[in-house]
């Protein structure tokens, strides 16, 4: 599939290319024509590369897959141009003009998103009232990550530094992550157990697994994505971290108490849904007030709101699409809540846009760390 994929994807871009050097190129100074066709021979390296076996980062496609993308829409444009000009002359220049404007637009917003955008740490500052919180844990300090997609950053660790550093400098009473810490493999945490692990607070680090988690997407055979899933479980535990697989906890201030409950991921896409709400807060009492994680929003109203009462549950998994203009994005047209609190029948839903992505991208979403302060409804 592969191999098809990326034959189709060559023939494609191949019939672009020439379509742009004999109309534009062929008559250009030898320097333009040699450096006109490098992204063509860099993507015939790469594909070659694979059809060998070997495994090349979704990263080092991205800039090509992009470039392709403009060259396909200037090529549309121009050959438009080129049937309306039969009708009317200056439709062809025009077309052309068109085509390059957006094509230098795009790349300015690409090269933005990729250089600074998927850099542009945020901490958001949240304060959440909640019914049912107990008097010992008014203004109680949580760090909120999520989808940190590590092998994204392949073995570059500055970005994941600088967000452990951000977060142990605020000093939150705990630590809560809600999935996707890799992309495809278990591997690519190896760079990363020693900052990772250095998360510090009062109440430690409490995670659940979000659908990249399951590795499903780097193997074919059930058995090998269940074992990458199981090393990659057994990495968020070396770090020190409380990893919950439906299934709870409770923190204790005192005589008081919460629980923090955890689900595993909800459905979605190709992957299988392993949740299962009723047995992460079995014991617990209805008088105990219950955080709930979860990576999928999406799980929210379908079974949080309509069987139980958890007053708060935190999610990540959308991203914002990694990319938001004036407060839209493309990740509303496949979740309801994709960002930020969302409340009904009393019961309230954060959703955070994440700390990575799964290409380093970012474009009027930052990625956030989003510390929530905890207040008791009774104020």
């Amino acid at each position: 599939m592969l191999r098809f994929f990326l034959t189709a994807f060559f023939a494609c871009w191949l019939c672009a290319d020439l379509y742009l050097w004999f109309s534009f190129v062929r008559h250009a100074a030898l320097i333009w024509k040699m450096l006109y066709w490098l992204p063509m021979l860099a993507f015939v390296v790469m594909m070659i590369v694979t059809f060998t076996g070997s495994r090349i980062s979704l990263n080092a496609w991205l800039p090509l897959l992009i470039f392709f993308l403009l060259q396909i829409v200037v090529t549309i444009l121009s050959l438009i141009g080129r049937l309306v000009g039969l009708a009317w002359h200056p439709a062809f220049p025009i077309f052309n003009v068109i085509g390059l404007t957006f094509a230098l637009f795009a790349f300015i917003i690409v090269g933005y998103g990729m250089l600074v955008g998927f850099h542009d740490l945020r901490v958001r500052q949240v304060n959440i009232t909640v019914p049912g919180l107990p008097d010992a844990f008014e203004g109680y300090q949580i760090a909120h990550l999520s989808d940190l997609h590590v092998g994204t950053h392949g073995k570059k660790t500055k970005f994941i530094t600088q967000v452990v550093a951000e977060v142990n400098d605020a000093h939150p009473d705990l630590i809560v992550f809600t999935g996707d810490l890799v992309n495809i493999h278990p591997e690519e945490l190896t760079p990363y157990r020693e900052v990772l692990s250095s998360l510090q607070t009062p109440d430690g680090v409490i995670s659940v697994l979000g659908n990249h988690d399951y590795c499903m997407y780097g193997y074919r055979d059930e058995r090998d994505w269940r074992q990458a899933t199981e090393q990659v479980a057994a990495q968020e535990r070396s770090f020190g971290w409380t990893l919950l697989r439906n299934d709870h906890c409770f923190i204790h201030r005192g005589d008081d108490s919460i629980a923090v409950a955890g689900v595993e991921y909800c459905g979605g896409m190709n992957v299988n849904s392993f949740v299962d709400l009723p047995a992460a807060i079995q014991g617990i009492s209805d008088s105990t007030f219950t955080l709930l994680l979860d990576h999928n929003p999406a799980h929210w109203k379908m079974e949080v709101v309509p069987n139980t009462h958890i007053p708060l549950t935190l999610a990540g998994h959308t991203h914002a699409a990694q990319i938001k203009l004036f407060g839209w994005s493309p990740a509303q047209w496949m979740f309801k809540e994709w960002s930020g609190l969302y409340q009904e029948d009393g019961q309230q839903l954060y959703v955070s846009e994440g700390t990575g992505g799964t290409i380093a991208f970012r474009f009027g979403t930052k990625p956030e760390i989003v510390m929530i302060t905890l207040h008791s409804a009774k104020r």
